[in-house]
């Protein structure tokens, strides 16, 4: 059994053997290379034809890793030593090097407080392009996600990945217990299985982004507040918290992940659709020409409703219910508050949970508080500081 300490012993020696590469550097600190290690394998930052690459070498095999990584995977590769002068050729993985840093790690330091809506944003683009590809990666955490020095979060450590020629097989792994729905099985081995810890990450991030509890939890835990388990023994009080963190704030795309949490399965079918409008993808036809003319009409999705315009959702339907727009703005519900919104469904004016609001008139509009008191609302003192 050849062990991490083994090819760690192997690689600081002069002449390395490789059984098809050639001019692989390893740099050595103090006589030994800088790696980090897991279960079954070790990795570490070495230069191959002038450029920096990550070099991972594996302790047993996994037959999955040439479908996932293709001609980058190099199956006995390097010969190792081990006790008693005995050799064992092992598998390889080289790779390009992706600079910046861990989610892990940024999540950790102070400043990343500050940084939690960048994050975010940065992985939901990461992930709603994973989802749209044909693979999935099995083993999303902070530790598998580069943040890097251009604001993108890029995947790594794709070895429990699903590829479509992977089809009909079972998974090596289900992934990390903290992430992973608890009902996910070796046999639930599809495009599918990224979806909960998306959704479980993605809320998580947002809601860092509001409060910093959120971070301080992970610095002390290495966890989210937020865990699959505990969720699915019925323990939702966080995820109730969170909800109406979002709700509150109008975070619509972020208050229906968040529901999402609550699924007795870890297929969430919807979540492609829910991550774009995250995202604010632009919409076909909209925002542009005269396709930008008109008023948007009110509709329904799945119970849920949203705006269209000349047929195409401009806000999606993700509001518990609305009204037909006056004004330029839509009044809309969500998770018992209210909400001025624009058609672009950024939120301009929120109410608390159990206000009565009517659409405006002339800019204004009167509001019953939940102790039944009445105050009249100008919008035009929004309008006057302006809106992003």
């Amino acid at each position: 059994m050849i062990t991490i300490a083994d090819i760690i012993d192997t690689l600081c020696n002069n002449h390395i053997v490789w059984r098809t590469l050639h001019g692989v550097e390893v740099p050595l600190y103090d006589g030994r290379p800088r790696y980090t290690a897991g279960n079954a394998a070790v990795s570490l930052r070495v230069r191959h034809g002038g450029r920096d690459a990550m070099l991972k070498c594996y302790t047993r095999p996994n037959g999955n890793l040439q479908a996932i990584y293709g001609q980058a995977f190099r199956p006995r590769e390097l010969c190792v030593f081990g006790m008693g002068g005995r050799r064992q050729w092992v598998d390889c993985l080289l790779s390009g090097y992706i600079e910046g840093e861990t989610l892990d790690s940024l999540l950790c330091r102070p400043e990343s407080v500050r940084m939690a809506g960048t994050i975010a944003r940065a992985f939901d683009r990461a992930a709603l392009q994973l989802l749209r590809s044909e693979r999935a990666h099995g083993d999303l955490k902070p530790e598998n996600m580069i943040f890097t020095p251009h604001g993108a979060v890029e995947f790594i450590d794709w070895d429990a990945a699903y590829t479509p020629l992977l089809a009909g097989r079972t998974a090596p792994e289900t992934g990390t217990a903290a992430y992973q729905h608890p009902a996910r099985t070796a046999e639930m081995y599809d495009k599918h299985i990224d979806d909960y810890p998306i959704a479980l990450i993605s809320v998580t991030l947002h809601a860092a982004a509001t409060d910093p509890a959120v971070l301080g939890h992970y610095r002390e835990t290495h966890e989210f507040p937020l865990h699959p388990r505990r969720i699915a023994a019925g323990g939702n009080a966080e995820t109730d918290r969170t909800a109406d963190l979002f709700a509150a704030r109008g975070m619509a795309p972020q208050y229906r992940m968040a529901r999402m949490l609550l699924s007795p399965t870890p297929y969430l079918f919807d979540l492609e659709r829910t991550l774009a409008a995250a995202c604010r993808l632009p919409h076909a036809g909209d925002e542009s020409g005269d396709a930008a003319a008109g008023e948007p009409e009110l509709d329904q999705h799945d119970g849920l409703w949203g705006y269209r315009l000349r047929g195409e959702w401009i806000v999606p339907p993700l509001y518990d219910w609305g009204f037909d727009p006056t004004e330029g703005t839509m009044l809309v519900g969500l998770g018992g508050y209210s909400h001025f919104i624009l058609r672009d469904g950024c939120t301009v004016a929120s109410f608390g949970r159990g206000c009565t609001v009517k659409p405006l008139r002339n800019g204004r509009t009167m509001v019953r508080e939940a102790d039944g008191t009445c105050r009249m609302f100008d919008l035009s003192y929004i309008w006057g500081r302006g809106v992003d």
